[in-house]
């Protein structure tokens, strides 16, 4: 008896870490507003809320209008979001993005339409091709150059690209030189 009250116990606390695991933060800071922003979202389905701080009644509200419930259709792995604020522009960008092939799409705020709008023009495809980990994001906005960066890499040992906004172009490239391979190693 106490083997199965045991097991019971083991599998009751596992759930609920795994659910208590699949949940996200991140925010930002709108300096034109001097509020900050956060979005939560669930890592499984990537179903998001944004909250603001609403001085009037001191509380965090969440917003009416979200990311979409899908932001990355067709996903295989996790759901992971990253945000830069564009001083210059004074906007927030999402980038959301599979853990398991790297597939990504940003998105803006489209005030004309009032709804989270995908850009046409997003990160490769597999803008890590040959990891063997998870594809994680980070994003970074430079106000010496008032250009946007990412840099994709691979949890399993650190491989990354870096990514820059070609303005000529008018897509993403990669940098030529990037970070070590085994960037832990110095190699």
């Amino acid at each position: 008896m106490k083997t199965i009250n045991l097991i019971i116990a083991i599998v009751v606390l596992t759930t609920s870490i795994a659910k208590a695991q699949s949940t996200r933060i991140t925010s930002y800071y709108d300096v034109n507003d001097k509020k900050s922003y956060y979005i939560a979202w669930d890592v499984k389905t990537g179903k998001s809320v944004q909250y603001y701080w609403n001085g009037s009644d001191h509380k965090w509200d969440s917003f009416e209008i979200n990311l979409p419930a899908q932001p990355v259709p067709g996903a295989l792995g996790n759901i992971m979001f990253d945000v830069y604020y564009d001083h210059k522009d004074g906007a927030a960008y999402y980038i959301a993005w599979d853990t398991k092939t790297g597939k990504s799409i940003q998105y803006y705020w489209d005030g004309s339409n009032h709804k989270w709008s995908a850009f046409e023009v997003n990160l490769p495809e597999k803008p890590l091709p040959g990891n063997t980990g998870e594809v994680m994001i980070k994003s970074y906005y430079s106000t010496e150059d008032g250009q946007a960066y990412y840099i994709v890499y691979d949890t399993n040992g650190g491989k990354s690209v870096q990514y820059y906004w070609n303005g000529s172009d008018h897509k993403w490239n990669a940098f030529e030189i990037n970070l070590p391979a085994q960037p832990l190693l110095g190699k």
